[in-house]
């Protein structure tokens, strides 16, 4: 895109000299003949450059320069001027002007200006572009962000800071132990050592004591910052509100409830944790306790709490089938496998397809029932009563028993097949 120029002069020969020169270049040249125009111009379009005559018909270009410092504009304005004299010169320069140019203006020295300028627009945009992202970046961050120079005056924060440090911006500049916090200030203590010792510090879990939040937990860090050539100039402080972390972690100590378990005692809050750690890890898991003990509600905690609880949760009784119904029960029959099979049953493997089987009173199954068993742990499949062609199940196996299968493997229960049920316990 072409560069855009604004060219203020009260004399018709300078804005026509300028804009034919900057034209023929291949700039977009407008121009304002008065202060008038010059600031409705201004106010209705970005210039990359702007020339301003600094005797400007009854005005001062000084007042331009004015009015653009207080719009935060960008762009570089070089002054037009006859004779400049010392006051005026330096009130130019301090309100920001980039340069000069004298009357009679040669085209040469006015390209050169002209280029010049141009290419420390293009430097400050930049920078202007870094800054405001890093604004961006500093405003939306939610823990608080401090920096300090190497006095410990507060050089700059973010909007967290008021947030979870009760300072404003009106700090800036001062000591954050001098600012009234209404805190314990441990958080500048740190600042002060991080200072002194150039080494970053973190610290956890830390009581703010603050007046108006008092239960305020905090994590912080402090580092040192360094400027090129390892020049040391200060350091940073960033404060994580952990309140509702530490709340939360404290909730889970003493929660009393969990889905349908109930039980704040310490050993339930183990099995609480144990449950949510077993959740996503498709391991089998025997359960083991007396009868009432809430072994089914735990088995049902387990699949709930996991990827898998949106599939079926299926659960069989194995005690109260006998061998043959609950071969069928688990795996389904074809039509005439035996007396009886007069339409095909899908069986409960099946049925869970993509979530949980839950066999209660395992230890009462057969040893033919644990050995079909087995190559559903093992192989991942099994096959229905009167048919050959193994079925592919992706179930999540969860046992319990009220018996001490520990005892019954030097009996009637396999040892192998033990070993596969209790991966854990």
């Amino acid at each position: 895109m072409k560069k855009k120029i604004l060219v203020i002069d009260d004399e018709e020969n300078i804005r026509f000299t300028f804009e034919s020169f900057l034209f023929d270049e291949g700039y977009e040249v407008s121009t304002a003949k008065d202060h008038s125009a010059a600031l409705l111009a201004i106010d209705e379009s970005n210039f990359d450059l702007i020339f301003v005559d600094i005797l400007l018909d009854g005005k001062s270009g000084i007042e331009i320069l004015r009015y653009i410092k207080g719009k935060n504009l960008t762009c570089p304005v070089v002054v037009i001027t006859g004779s400049p004299d010392v006051e005026t010169a330096s009130e130019a320069l301090r309100l920001g002007a980039f340069d000069y140019i004298p009357k009679p203006v040669l085209q040469n020295t006015l390209l050169r200006v002209t280029k010049v300028a141009l290419r420390h627009k293009v430097v400050i945009d930049e920078k202007e572009k870094y800054r405001t992202n890093l604004e961006a970046i500093f405003r939306s961050v939610k823990d608080a962000i401090i920096t300090v120079d190497k006095d410990l005056n507060v050089v700059e924060m973010n909007e967290a800071s008021r947030q979870i440090c009760n300072l404003f911006r009106t700090s800036a500049g001062k000591v954050p132990g001098t600012v009234r916090q209404y805190c314990a200030k441990r958080c500048f203590d740190a600042l002060k050592e991080t200072i002194l010792k150039r080494q970053p510090l973190e610290i956890s879990n830390l009581e703010c004591k603050h007046i108006y939040k008092p239960h305020q937990v905090v994590s912080i860090s402090t580092y040192p910052l360094l400027r090129d050539k390892d020049i040391y100039s200060g350091a940073v402080l960033v404060v994580r509100d952990d309140t509702r972390l530490i709340g939360l972690e404290r909730d889970m100590k003493e929660r009393r409830k969990f889905h349908n378990i109930i039980g704040k005692s310490e050993k339930m809050q183990a099995i609480y944790s144990l449950v949510e750690d077993l959740a996503d890890y498709q391991t089998t898991v025997l359960l083991l306790g007396e009868s009432g003990t809430g072994k089914e509600l735990v088995a049902e905690a387990i699949h709930y709490s996991g990827a898998r609880s949106q599939k079926p949760m299926v659960k069989v009784n194995c005690s109260a089938l006998s061998e043959n119904l609950l071969e069928s029960e688990l795996f389904g029959h074809v039509k005439g496998a035996f007396t009886g099979a007069l339409q095909e049953r899908i069986g409960r493997f099946q049925k869970a397809e993509g979530g949980t089987i839950f066999l209660d009173e395992i230890g009462d199954i057969s040893p033919r029932i644990q050995l079909q068993l087995l190559r559903v742990l093992q192989e991942k499949e099994f096959e229905r009563v009167g048919d050959s062609n193994p079925i592919k199940a992706d179930v999540r196996v969860i046992t319990a028993t009220n018996q001490n299968l520990h005892e019954k493997v030097k009996g009637e229960f396999r040892g192998d097949r033990y070993y596969r049920l209790k991966v854990v316990e």
